[in-house]
C-alpha cells in the first residue's frame, strides 16, 4: 500500500505496532498502574489479570464475551485452508496464480517483495498453521470449559489481524506468489528430509501437544470450580505458570526456523509472537503469585527456570 509515495508492509507496520504497543504499554502499567486512569488498565488487561469484574464505563463500552475467541478461530479455519489450497493448486498443479491474488499481495506485502523459502517449506509452514489452528477451533468449541469473562474489543481484532497477517505473511515470500517470477520445478517432498525440518516438526509436535495439554488442565480446573480461579498442576505447569505460552512461542519458533531468516515477515510475525506471550505470561504470573500465597516458588512465569 503506497501512502505518501512509501510502499507500506502493512504485516510489518501492524505487528511491529502490536509488538510496541505491548511493550510500552506493559511498562508503563508496571510502573505507573497507581497513577493510570482506570480504562487505560483495564484496556490492556483481560482475563483473570482484570482482578474482578470491568469497572471502567468506556471500557465496559467496548467489552465482548471471551468466548468470541471461538470466532476468530474459525475465520483462521477456513482462511489457512483456503491459503494452503492455493500454494497447492500452484506448486503441485501448476495453477497460474491469479492476478487479484497477487495485487492482494503487493497491496498488502508492497510490491518489491521477493521469494525466500522453498516452496516444499512453505507448504509445510501452512499445513502446520492449519493443524494449529483446527486444533485451537477445537478446544474452543469443545474443551474450553463456559466462562461469563469478558474481553475489549480491541483484543479481538487483533486476534483475527494475527491470523490473518501469519497465513498472508507466510505467502506473501512464497515462489509463484511473488512478483519474481521463475520456472517451477517439480514438488518434491524429499527436500524436507533435512535435519533441520524434522527437528522444526518435532519441536511443533512436541509444543502442539502440551498446548493441548495444558488448555485441557485450564479446562478441568474451570469445571472443579466453575466461580473462582485455582492453581494450575500437572504436565508443565510444574515448571511454569504459563505453558501454553511457551508452546505458542515454539511452534511459532518452528514456522520461522522452517521459512529460514530471509522470510523476514515470519521473523516479524514471531517477534511479535514472542513479546506478546512473554508479557501476558508476566501478568499472570504475577497475578498467580499475588493471589495465592502458597504459590509454588519454583515456577517461572514462561521459560523454565529462566524467566
Amino acid at each position: 500500500m503506497y501512502i505518501l509515495t512509501y510502499d507500506l508492509h502493512l504485516i510489518h507496520f501492524t505487528l511491529g505496532l502490536f509488538t510496541i504497543i505491548m511493550v510500552v504499554f506493559n511498562g508503563i502499567i508496571e510502573y505507573f498502574e497507581e497513577s493510570l486512569p482506570l480504562f487505560i488498565v483495564e484496556a490492556f488487561r483481560y482475563g483473570k489479570t482484570l482482578n474482578g469484574p470491568v469497572q471502567s464505563k468506556l471500557v465496559r463500552l467496548l467489552k465482548v464475551p471471551k468466548s468470541w475467541f471461538t470466532h476468530f478461530y474459525v475465520f483462521s479455519s477456513i482462511y489457512s485452508p483456503f491459503l494452503l489450497y492455493q500454494a497447492y493448486q500452484s506448486y503441485v498443479n501448476f495453477s497460474v496464480v491469479p492476478d487479484t491474488y497477487l495485487d492482494a499481495l503487493d497491496l498488502v506485502c508492497t510490491e518489491t517483495r521477493v521469494s525466500s523459502a522453498t516452496k516444499e517449506n512453505v507448504m509445510l509452514a501452512l499445513t502446520l498453521l492449519c493443524a494449529q489452528c483446527f486444533r485451537r477451533f477445537y478446544e474452543c468449541a469443545f474443551i474450553n470449559a463456559k466462562s461469563n469473562s469478558s474481553m475489549n474489543i480491541l483484543h479481538y481484532i487483533v486476534g483475527y489481524a494475527h491470523y490473518f497477517c501469519t497465513g498472508t505473511g507466510i505467502l506473501c515470500q512464497a515462489p509463484a506468489f511473488t512478483n519474481s517470477l521463475l520456472p517451477m520445478d517439480k514438488f518434491d517432498l524429499t527436500q524436507l528430509l533435512t535435519v533441520n525440518t524434522m527437528l522444526c516438526v518435532l519441536i511443533f509436535s512436541w509444543a502442539w501437544v502440551h498446548q493441548f495439554r495444558a488448555h485441557k488442565i485450564f479446562a478441568d480446573l474451570k469445571s472443579k470450580n466453575p466461580n473462582k480461579h485455582g492453581v494450575p498442576k500437572g504436565d508443565l505447569f510444574e515448571l511454569v505458570s504459563c505453558p501454553h505460552y511457551l508452546c505458542e512461542v515454539l511452534i511459532y519458533t518452528s514456522l520461522a526456523l522452517i521459512l529460514g531468516y530471509e522470510h523476514t515477515t515470519m521473523l516479524v510475525v514471531w517477534l511479535w509472537v514472542a513479546v506478546n506471550q512473554t508479557v501476558a505470561a508476566f501478568m499472570s504470573h504475577a497475578w498467580y503469585n499475588k493471589q495465592f500465597k502458597d504459590y509454588p516458588s519454583n515456577r517461572r512465569a514462561i521459560y523454565p527456570y529462566i524467566l
